[in-house]
């Protein structure tokens, strides 16, 4: 029989053990990178849902101040001019105050009853003597009460929204009516609130629409007065509805939106974040982890190398001594007695072990993250969903307690958000001192937290939510003053049977300790709630 060739020998074992070893360490590695990816995409795609919703509230709230301070500004108006002396005496020079003394208009203009402008501010607008004839107008003529138009074009050929306030005389006879304009093609009120949000790096804006669907508002002037009611977010603020949801604008992008109302007018504020610059985001972040973990991994991958090599070497001297013994090869040297293939399958095992271990760990480390708020270090939102699901499907009794910070939007205007984010971190540290090991401190979202107490009952809760409360009241916080609590107190199931009912009267509780003063807490009572 001739001579077996070289490759009919085999693969060396060290060189399978690496191998094996590099191609785990690699799809383990490859796993948790793609595991890691979905988790903190769709950790950072509910939070920037969140949080546009939340700036769409605070804007909406903005908004819906503005809005009543411009009808009172014009009622104030109209009750002046509603004297006829001061219908004719020194009314351009009163017109001239009222635009200025207000930052809401672009123009102001004083119309008799049979719609003929008497008096504009500024004096350039050359209306004087002349009658208004646009639909707005004459329904400002006709209906004879306050109204906020939708956007059109004025006289003057600007696209304008007219706020209008009627001017009746001491005897009820109308006389006529004054009227703000916003210029929505110029520089406006709008763009003061919302103005500076094309610095946003991260791609966000924010628009305004009426009731109607009409852009009032829009970082592009070009699109102001545009009618958008085919987007599904205006379709829900024309529906009254505020609330987030991802969404693909008119010109096909997909966008993270949040939404609200603001009441007294029916337009609506949206906030969104282009989803494209969240992947982005979160694939810099995976760029980054592999960057740190790729060193560490090569170093693991040659040490493992080198010691399936070393502990393989008997095995391999063994197999030399049997391929020289078949081919009646004379062995000069003596073959080990040592029973090394128990030992190289030991560190094997245990090489091979470390290595899932590490991943394994960083695994976890992933996981631990998706339910952990960065800021705070306390549970998240899915993470306070996920206990409360469970407790209620179990029927284990426990209670609630809502905290929001007062007033914290004017700390974030004041003292930045740098320093908001010291006061959130400060308030968590309390959280943590003060409550029971079983309870569980999480971040709800914003300024907003939630503390859950199994098998507490409201009483329980109460003590917790005053030390807490009072703690920050005494104490001075990150800004160099103390910072004050509203809390609300709910439980399960003696006042609700469902989590969505105690979500809702926690917040009710936490709402009315905001209506009734701030810095206290209220436990919800089902008997004032039936009164109510």
């Amino acid at each position: 029989m001739g001579k077996r060739s070289m490759g009919s020998k085999g693969i060396k074992l060290w060189i399978i053990i690496s191998a094996v070893v590099f191609l785990s360490v690699a799809i383990t590695f490859a796993l948790n990178t793609v595991v890691g990816y979905e988790t903190q995409k769709r950790a950072l795609s509910s939070n920037t849902l969140e949080l546009n919703r939340i700036t769409a509230n605070e804007l909406s709230r903005t908004t819906q101040t503005i809005v009543l301070s411009m009808k009172e500004t014009m009622k104030t108006a109209a009750d002046y001019f509603s004297v006829p002396r001061n219908r004719s005496d020194g009314v351009q020079g009163q017109m001239d105050f009222l635009r200025k003394s207000v930052p809401y208009f672009n123009s102001v203009v004083l119309v008799n009853e049979a719609g003929v402008v008497v008096s504009t501010s500024p004096e350039t607008l050359s209306l004087v003597g002349q009658r208004l004839t646009s639909a707005e107008a004459k329904q400002a003529l006709e209906l004879r009460k306050p109204l906020i138009s939708a956007p059109y074009k004025a006289i003057t050929k600007r696209l304008i929204v007219m706020v209008s306030y009627p001017i009746f005389d001491a005897a009820g006879q109308y006389k006529g009516f004054v009227a703000g304009s916003i210029y929505l093609q110029e520089a406006n009120v709008f763009q003061k609130i919302l103005g500076e949000q094309l610095s946003n790096k991260n791609g966000s804006y924010y628009y305004v629409v009426d009731s109607s669907g009409n852009l009032i508002y829009h970082p592009d002037l070009t699109r102001v007065g545009e009618r958008v009611g085919e987007n599904p977010v205006v379709r829900e603020i024309m529906n009254g509805k505020g609330g987030q949801m991802p969404v693909t604008n008119t010109k096909g992008t997909r966008y993270l939106a949040g939404y609200s109302i603001v009441p007294a007018v029916g337009w609506g504020i949206v906030s969104q974040t282009p989803l494209a610059n969240v992947a982005s985001s979160v694939s810099d972040i995976a760029v980054r982890m592999a960057a740190i973990s790729a060193p560490f991994l090569v170093v693991i991958l040659l040490l493992v190398v080198w010691l399936s090599h070393r502990l393989t070497l008997p095995l391999n001297r063994l197999a030399h001594y049997a391929s020289a013994f078949n081919r009646g090869e004379a062995v000069t040297v003596q073959i080990p007695q040592a029973r090394h293939w128990t030992y190289e399958a030991n560190e094997l095992f245990r090489a091979v072990s470390e290595s899932f271990r590490m991943m394994g760990s960083r695994t976890e480390e992933l996981s631990d993250q998706a339910h952990t708020d960065p800021l705070t270090g306390l549970a998240n939102r899915r993470f306070l969903d996920t206990v409360v699901e469970h407790w209620v499907e179990q029927k284990t009794p426990f209670a609630i307690v809502m905290l929001d910070l007062d007033r914290f939007k004017s700390i974030n205007d004041t003292f930045g958000h740098q320093q908001g984010d010291e006061v959130l971190r400060f308030l968590a540290e309390r959280i943590r001192s003060e409550k029971r090991d079983i309870d569980f401190g999480c971040r709800y979202g914003g300024e907003e937290f939630t503390l859950l107490l199994p098998y507490g009952d409201k009483e329980v809760a109460f003590l917790l939510a005053e030390r807490i409360r009072l703690r920050m009241a005494e104490e001075d916080s990150p800004i160099g003053r103390p910072v004050t609590l509203s809390l609300g107190i709910s439980s399960f199931p003696y006042d609700a049977e469902d989590a969505a009912t105690l979500f809702k009267q926690a917040d009710d509780a936490l709402y009315e300790a905001k209506e009734t003063g701030r810095n206290r807490t209220v436990v919800y009572q089902r008997e004032r709630a039936a009164k109510v």
